[in-house]
């Protein structure tokens, strides 16, 4: 089997990582999007078109709610926002075609960004795409084999509904606990679901993210208070 640096099977080995998180993940989104009432063809489609991760379980969500346009849209913004520092060493001087220039910043997400920055350090635009698209048909996979056996499962079977609330438990747990300043942060979270929940509940998670932004913000440029040493500053 060829595994040169550029080769398919050289792209499904690096890719291995990736693809243990996006298959069961995909999968979970594929029957999650089932039990909220989609056809089955819809999960893969848009895990497809879509891509971005978790902000497909709360599209899916918010479409069955029958949430807003101007909602989705800033959730998805303060969601994805993370994505433009991403540019800052994404290697864009790989690409040259119209397609590769338009699919490269497309189907950027964190995984793809973590491999192709400390990993795999591509060299060739073929590489670069090589490795993103293969990402991708993970997603796209497992969206579709989660959705369709997904609707083999009995209606009376619960817990879908939980998978995007178990997605973003196990997403702060992870944060919180790579952070040196939890208590800050947990006082923030705290304080961000105490506005939400006096919002109305269509509202609740909009509201609570835009305090969270708020919050975290103000952390980031309140300078920190120095203590000076006892007689520092004082003339000679």
């Amino acid at each position: 089997m060829n595994t040169e640096k550029g080769s398919l099977p050289w792209a499904l080995r690096v890719t291995v990582p990736v693809a243990m998180g996006y298959l069961p993940l995909g999968m979970a989104f594929g029957a999650y999007s089932v039990s909220l009432g989609f056809a089955p063809y819809l999960a893969p489609l848009t895990a497809l078109v879509v891509f971005a991760g978790s902000i497909e379980f709360l599209l899916v969500g918010f479409v069955a709610a029958g949430a807003g346009l101007a909602q989705i849209a800033v959730t998805t913004l303060l969601v994805n926002s993370r994505h433009v520092f991403y540019g800052f060493s994404y290697p864009t001087h790989l690409l040259h075609s119209p397609f590769a220039k338009f699919y490269g910043p497309y189907a950027l997400t964190d995984e793809a960004y973590a491999l192709i920055s400390s990993g795999v350090h591509p060299t060739t635009q073929h590489q670069l795409l090589l490795v993103q698209g293969v990402s991708h048909f993970y997603w796209v996979f497992g969206a579709a084999v989660g959705a369709f056996a997904g609707g083999l499962v009995p209606e009376s079977v619960d817990g879908f509904d939980f998978a995007l609330t178990g997605l973003f438990s196990l997403l702060f747990v992870g944060a919180i606990t790579a952070t040196t300043q939890r208590s800050k942060i947990l006082a923030a979270a705290l304080l961000s679901i105490g506005v939400g929940l006096l919002l109305p509940r269509s509202l609740f998670l909009l509201g609570a993210m835009l305090c969270y932004a708020a919050l975290c913000v103000l952390m980031v440029r309140r300078p920190r208070r120095t203590t000076m040493p006892r007689g520092a500053g004082k003339e000679a």
